[in-house]
């Protein structure tokens, strides 16, 4: 009986919260719908177009040489080649010198210190072109020990 007393209490203090509840859900439904279509197709082309002024602002840095503010006037890459997937040969000028460096992942060396400036690409071509008739030369060895590593 006591057990009937309960659930008739849990009953009757029930039921006034759901009648509340049954008018509230009435007045949810009658709100407009606030995420049309036009909405989220707004929201999308917004999160496209900063997305692209991220990739485009990316770009910009990379192709332009990144922040300014250090000043690379005295020290500047000449010329370079790729040997292999992760190492290079560059010609780099610091002040009046130009340096050979080879350049690999973790380590970097001096090859040579060039006696001849080069000031551009077209003449490290030509000086490459020299040294395949005069094997003799630095340019000439260097060719061989590039051309060895690719047949191995």
């Amino acid at each position: 009986m006591t057990s009937l007393i309960k659930s008739f209490v849990l009953i009757a203090l029930c039921f006034p919260t759901m009648l509340l509840a049954n008018e509230v859900a009435t007045e949810v439904q009658k709100v407009p719908d606030v995420m049309g279509v036009g909405n989220v197709l707004q929201i999308v082309a917004g999160l496209f177009v900063v997305l692209m002024m991220i990739v485009g602002a990316a770009w910009m840095l990379k192709r332009y040489g990144g922040l300014g503010g250090v000043s690379n006037a005295n020290l500047k890459v000449v010329a370079g080649i790729n040997v292999g997937q992760r190492e290079k040969i560059v010609v780099v000028q610091a002040g009046e010198v130009q340096v050979l460096v080879g350049i690999s992942p973790g380590n970097i060396r001096t090859l040579h210190v060039l006696e001849q400036h080069i000031s551009d690409e077209s003449s490290l071509k030509t000086a490459v072109s020299e040294g395949d008739e005069n094997s003799d030369g630095f340019i000439g060895h260097l060719r061989q020990q590039v051309e060895k590593r690719v047949e191995s």
